[in-house]
């Protein structure tokens, strides 16, 4: 929960820089269509029942205690790999939320509902809380180290639960096109750039297993020579 926030910074090379710009350029591309799109998702599929269960998904009052009660619940496993990917979804899901409330301070952009329209940005402000998405970036991170760690037909099919939860914050008024858009890349970047370090982490020769039981919480850790 240290080491990862510094490194994230540390880590930054030309290819970082030059993948952040590129989907930033993409994002205001996509914010050109932001009012019809916006529209036109309200009109359609505003009262979606599918919609409304995947948006709640996205709520930060359910998405973190039950990340949580998983990680709680795969310290009483024996498989690490279970408790990794638990511990990652759930820091994912911390750091990515971190990062959206500090760039909508940045952006200060108005929602939708505000009908100041899609540029309407103030930067340096509180109040305005359009940009990016939280709902959508944290949908995105609490699903994504799960892609990661266990790669399947099965699992990829969770990608519905954030995708839907993007769309519902569109139809229902809530963003713009380009915040959900932003929301998703910060969700899904976060939580794979944590789980590809954590499994590098576990394929050395050091292995660190947290252990939990009659009322109390060690770190095991185990050598491989």
């Amino acid at each position: 929960m240290i080491h990862d926030p510094v490194s994230m910074v540390t880590d930054v090379g030309p290819r970082s820089v030059l993948s952040a710009a590129t989907f930033g350029v993409g994002v205001v591309f996509v914010s050109l269509g932001d009012a019809s799109v916006s529209r036109d998702f309200q009109a359609h599929y505003r009262q979606s029942p599918v919609l409304d269960f995947t948006n709640k998904w996205g709520e930060i009052n359910l998405a973190l205690p039950l990340s949580a009660g998983v990680f709680g619940t795969s310290l009483m496993t024996n498989n690490t790999r279970f408790q990794d990917a638990a511990f990652t979804s759930l820091q994912s899901l911390l750091m990515a939320n971190l990062t959206v409330n500090a760039a909508k301070f940045i952006f200060a952009r108005e929602r939708p509902a505000h009908n100041e329209g899609p540029y309407d940005l103030d930067f340096l402000e509180t109040g305005a809380t359009s940009f990016p998405s939280g709902h959508t970036a944290t949908a995105f991170a609490l699903v994504t180290p799960w892609l990661v760690y266990y790669p399947g037909p099965i699992t990829y099919t969770l990608v519905a639960v954030p995708v839907g939860t993007a769309i519902a914050r569109v139809a229902k008024g809530r963003h713009w096109l380009s915040d959900v858009t932003a929301g998703a890349g910060i969700g899904l970047a976060m939580g794979y750039y944590l789980s590809k370090k954590h499994l590098s982490f576990q394929s050395e020769n050091i292995e660190v297993m947290p252990v939990a039981g009659g009322g109390n919480f060690a770190l095991k850790i185990n050598f491989s020579f």
